[in-house]
């Protein structure tokens, strides 16, 4: 159907453009959370690889945990082609407003793709933890030039952060990557496009401290959510009922050998368990996949 709507774009825009927003009011409308904001433009959300996404919706672009390279044996991660396609800034990577980083793991995160980047993108900025961008600035030959670019997520007494551009919105949340790890990592709540985007990165939080976090403030439209926590009946609750949110984008899928893959029977098991439970829930299975919410 996006194919023949492309096609369709190409002969009508206005048409296509309209159809495409009800397709998405469509999508955003199935489900019990909370009603959301007003829906704009589409939403197209393209997949990289592990954690990291493009997401587009009219004027507004934001990259997350799009600017690693070499990434964690077993987890997905890009070619070097796919790479140099991100970090040169090449369309459609060339208008991202903002580049946000939940933590500094290698899958996630690279301090020379990021200064990369911001060179090749003069506009954009990037909304990371202290631990991040520390080690952006250790790294940057011309870090001097850069700074002014590159955000501490979370305020000095580590409340939520907040910037926005127009009615791009971006908060960012302190959500821990483990009750004892010594990683900082940001949840990031994005609105655009008149929705509300949360991405969790790679937090381990509780149900009760994820609602703590505020997590449960505001109607969410779409969640990416790690994987663990939709196979686990402890955190579990910290989907359903404290984000409650439309739809369910899974990511972070486990390497072959690990322990859960083991226990499900393979990767195909697995994404099958999840979809069954959760019939809001989208798995991405190829980078630069789109799709359009």
């Amino acid at each position: 159907m996006f194919l023949r709507l492309f096609e369709m774009k190409r002969a009508n825009p206005a048409l296509a453009v309209a159809l495409l927003a009800t397709l998405a009011l469509a999508a955003i409308g199935c489900g019990d959370a909370a009603e959301p904001g007003s829906v704009g433009d589409p939403l197209e959300v393209t997949f990289l690889a592990n954690e990291g996404f493009l997401l587009h919706s009219g004027d507004s672009k934001v990259l997350i945990d799009g600017l690693f390279r070499e990434g964690v044996d077993g987890y997905g991660k890009l070619t070097l082609e796919q790479r140099e396609l991100i970090e040169t800034a090449e369309a459609p990577f060339n208008t991202v407003d903002y580049v946000l980083a939940t933590h500094l793991h290698d899958d996630h995160f690279n301090p020379l793709a990021s200064c990369r980047y911001l060179n090749a993108n003069p506009l954009a900025e990037i909304i990371t933890t202290r631990q991040a961008a520390e080690r952006i600035e250790k790294s940057c030959n011309d870090f001097g030039k850069l700074n002014t670019r590159i955000r501490v997520g979370l305020n000095e007494d580590a409340s939520v952060g907040s910037t926005s551009l127009d009615s791009l919105v971006i908060e960012s949340i302190r959500l821990h990557h483990g009750a004892t790890s010594q990683v900082d990592n940001l949840g990031f709540r994005v609105t655009i496009g008149g929705r509300t985007i949360v991405h969790l990165g790679d937090t381990q939080v509780s149900p009760d401290e994820m609602r703590a976090a505020g997590m449960a403030d505001k109607p969410v439209d779409i969640a990416f959510v790690p994987y663990w926590y939709m196979i686990d009946d402890d955190w579990l609750p910290a989907v359903t009922e404290v984000i409650n949110p439309r739809l369910i984008v899974v990511m972070h899928l486990p390497p072959e050998g690990s322990r859960h893959l083991t226990t499900y029977g393979g990767w195909e098991p697995l994404v099958g368990t999840i979809k069954h439970r959760f019939k809001n829930a989208v798995v991405f299975s190829q980078p630069f996949e789109t799709q359009i919410f």
